[in-house]
């Protein structure tokens, strides 16, 4: 198993221009860990997944590589 950072949105509490909020966790691959974060928290939607604990990487890495955030 490997390390990842989910970054996933709650669209009820967040207002458009917020950070996804980061769940890491230990998993088999990014699928795996997408589905753990969603059974951790069921009313979000993942947005960004990144190898290891780092969450201002993985921040960093998601809005850099999609434009701003836009999906």
């Amino acid at each position: 198993m490997n390390t990842y950072t989910v970054l996933y949105r709650i669209e009820s509490i967040m207002g458009p221009l917020d950070a996804p909020f980061g769940f890491v966790c230990h998993a088999d691959d990014a699928d795996h860990a997408e589905e753990q974060c969603l059974n951790a928290y069921p009313d979000c939607a993942p947005v960004w997944c990144a190898q290891g604990d780092d969450y201002p990487a993985a921040l960093e890495e998601y809005w850099t590589t999609t434009e701003g955030g836009a999906e």
